[in-house]
């Protein structure tokens, strides 16, 4: 099993993240703009490895687990499946051996943001079009 350090390197930008517990569940939440249940969920699915609790057995993130919820996030609004983030993940923890894979997942989940911003635009350029033939339309009735 690889080391938080290992993770952190893949996670962190400049590669230094604290790993020192500091932030409860609402705390965590209220910082990643999600809410406790979500947090909650997703360490009940095991996506965070390296979370630790406290003596009453509640949950303390660090920054590195706060850059690690955000990874999850982004990879579930990518319309990454639960399922494939909890492998994901457990690649992750097997270390540089799923490198390719993980590679490739990426990759892919690249593509599918890729495909999702082209559709998002298209539809941005209609809906601009429609709106400028309505403000021109509307400032002809009025004349």
């Amino acid at each position: 099993m690889v080391n938080l350090n290992d993770c952190i390197l893949s996670i962190a930008e400049n590669g230094e993240l604290s790993q020192t517990p500091k932030y409860s569940v609402t705390k965590a939440a209220k910082i990643l703009g999600l809410s406790a249940y979500t947090l909650r969920y997703y360490d009940s699915l095991n996506l965070f490895p390296f979370l630790q609790r406290d003596q009453n057995d509640k949950r303390l993130f660090s920054d590195a687990d706060l850059q690690w919820a955000k990874l999850i996030e982004c990879l579930r609004n990518a319309n990454m499946s639960i399922k494939d983030v909890q492998h994901y993940v457990k690649l992750c923890l097997e270390g540089n051996d799923t490198l390719d894979e993980r590679l490739k997942i990426i990759s892919q989940q690249e593509q599918t943001l890729i495909d999702s911003i082209t559709q998002l635009n298209n539809q941005l350029a209609l809906l601009r079009f429609k709106k400028q033939y309505y403000e021109n339309t509307h400032k002809h009735q009025n004349k």
